[in-house]
């Protein structure tokens, strides 16, 4: 009998599509497995057209929570009876194990109550605790909450849910016929011909601080037109039409408005066909990466593209240069930025992106005083493997940019992805090739602060390795456990003094977070197998800290060269 495998993704479009790299991974590695997904209803267009999932099963999850929250005893009981019959329909899938990329705790109640014997992701403990596994996910967590040392993308680091993933480097959206054919009669009516310049806009995002000024858009369509002679169409749901209102305004009768007018498979194949795609950060970016649509992605607002920008190769992004990352639990409102980019300055990203080889390395364009207060980064598989943003302005690096850099080395080694030596310094040296060398430089400098922090880091996780192997030898005596009161004491403390330090030294709160995440984990009430645990924690702790350090004095070596 094969394997039966749920994966469970009810966030948003683009999300289900950024799943489909696990996806793709769960069916190499298990070919004949009954795959299937649990969605929300906007998800569920993107998962049929996913040739590798065998069953879809959607989940409304805010209706039900609504009726939960009504004072209508009615609707409580609806609610009950929607969770009650969604626990059901799991169960009868007796499903062998599941990946759930939801992350959230409702979504780790349903399957927990499911009785999902092997759950991959946010999960509920035997006491009903809320719970993280998979050492992948633990980064996940920490990633989202350190967010500007993180440079993977959300694909890599879920596709590796499963160990010894796969390669998959693409996005799953199969266009059919019947889709082709209306991309076909649409550019008909509006008298599009084959060989005419196609390129699209998506005004609307998720947040009002994502989206860039409707009035740029329009000024970048004018000027499209005027350089490409391009043939404008603005992409959305019907609720985003207002945006396309204002654009109006600023270009009329420039632009074809398609506001709730298609159905996803229908914009999927509009962007097969499309020369461009220029967007905010949204489900449709995604969209067209899956169908290789060349993308120019304005990052407005606190937009994370290294972890949620398009996967694949030459793909650009452009936002204003900032000083702070936002953290997912905390985006602070960035509505000014919506005007700050110009439309002249996106305009030399989108002939960067359609005049170089997607594939190729791009020349880095030359720093002038119209590109001075932007950033501008492509995409491009790095020889370690995994998706890397490369600047495309020449500028001196800054510590911000060396400790993600090294980061990244010491989490794909210890994670397993990438230990080859070689590589690691080939990956790390085009990497440090696209910076500008500065004088006096200040990587000597940077590399004994990171030193001291993360040896005075190393010297808590021994001491926690210490008292942990003390408290280990004491429960195993007879009558041993109050004996290590003491040494819990002690772990306790050391615990705070870590957490403090953390908060002290930000570069070192990465690990400091996995760590706490790690201990939050811990399930069971077998105080010698907690302590075995508790034990393997600051090891690791202590293994992260040293190869941190690694990282650093074998890219000070590569900088100096």
């Amino acid at each position: 009998m094969s394997m039966r495998i749920l994966v469970s993704q009810t966030t948003r479009m683009g999300d289900v599509l950024q799943t489909s790299p696990l996806i793709r991974a769960i069916r190499h590695t298990h070919p004949d497995a009954h795959i299937a997904i649990l969605v929300r209803r906007m998800g569920r267009a993107v998962a049929e057209r996913n040739p590798d999932i065998n069953q879809i099963y959607v989940y409304d999850e805010d209706t039900m929570f609504l009726a939960m929250r009504a004072q209508d005893s009615n609707r409580l009981l609806k609610a009950y009876e929607a969770a009650e019959a969604y626990v059901q329909m799991l169960r009868d899938g007796h499903f062998d194990m599941a990946y759930n990329c939801t992350h959230s705790i409702s979504s780790a109640m349903l399957l927990k109550l499911a009785g999902i014997p092997k759950v991959i992701g946010a999960h509920l403990s035997d006491d009903w605790e809320f719970v993280l596994r998979g050492p992948w996910t633990n980064y996940f967590f920490t990633s989202v909450f350190q967010r500007k040392y993180n440079d993977l993308n959300l694909c890599e680091i879920t596709r590796r849910y499963i160990p010894e993933a796969p390669l998959s480097r693409e996005l799953i959206f199969a266009v059919n016929d019947a889709d082709r054919q209306y991309v076909r009669e649409l550019l008909d009516t509006h008298g599009v011909a084959g060989g005419d310049f196609v390129v699209c806009f998506q005004l609307g995002a998720s947040e009002d601080n994502k989206r860039w000024s409707e009035e740029h858009f329009a000024t970048l369509a004018k000027m499209l037109v005027e350089g490409r002679k391009a043939r404008v169409f603005l992409l959305g749901v019907k609720e985003e039409s207002a945006f396309g209102e204002i654009f109006e305004q600023h270009a009329p009768g420039i632009a074809v408005h398609l506001f709730g007018e298609t159905s996803l498979p229908q914009v999927a194949g509009l962007l097969e066909r499309a020369n461009l795609l220029v967007t905010n950060d949204t489900g449709t970016m995604h969209l067209a990466t899956a169908v290789g649509c060349p993308i120019v992605l304005v990052s407005v607002g606190y937009v994370h593209f290294r972890e949620t920008g398009p996967y694949g190769p030459g793909y650009c992004a452009i936002e204003w240069r900032r000083a702070e990352v936002g953290r997912a639990d905390s985006v602070p409102g960035a509505l000014a930025e919506r005007t700050r980019l110009r439309p002249e300055q996106v305009l030399r990203v989108v002939d960067l992106v359609l005049e170089v080889d997607r594939h190729a390395m791009a020349p880095q364009m030359p720093m002038d005083a119209e590109m001075a207060n932007v950033d501008v980064y492509r995409t491009q598989f790095a020889p370690d493997g995994c998706l890397q943003w490369y600047p495309v302005l020449r500028r001196p690096m800054s510590r911000l940019d060396f400790t993600r850099a090294a980061y990244r080395a010491m989490w794909l080694d210890h994670l397993g992805v990438q230990r080859d030596p070689d590589v690691e310094r080939e990956s790390l040296a085009l990497l440090l090739g696209h910076y500008a060398q500065e004088n006096p430089d200040p990587v000597g400098d940077w590399c004994s602060d990171l030193t001291a922090i993360f040896e005075e880091l190393t010297e808590m996780a021994e001491r926690g390795a210490a008292t942990s192997e003390e408290l280990l030898h004491l429960i195993r005596l007879p009558g041993g456990a109050r004996q290590a009161q003491p040494s819990v004491a002690a772990i306790m403390a050391l615990d705070e003094e870590m957490r403090l330090f953390g908060e002290l030294h930000e570069e070192a709160k990465p690990l400091v977070k996995i760590g706490q995440f790690e201990r939050d984990n811990l399930e069971g009430y077998d105080p010698v197998s907690l302590a075995e645990t508790t034990l393997q924690i600051y090891q690791d702790c202590l293994t992260r800290a040293r190869l941190f350090l690694a990282k650093v004095a074998r890219m000070a070596a590569i900088w100096s060269r």
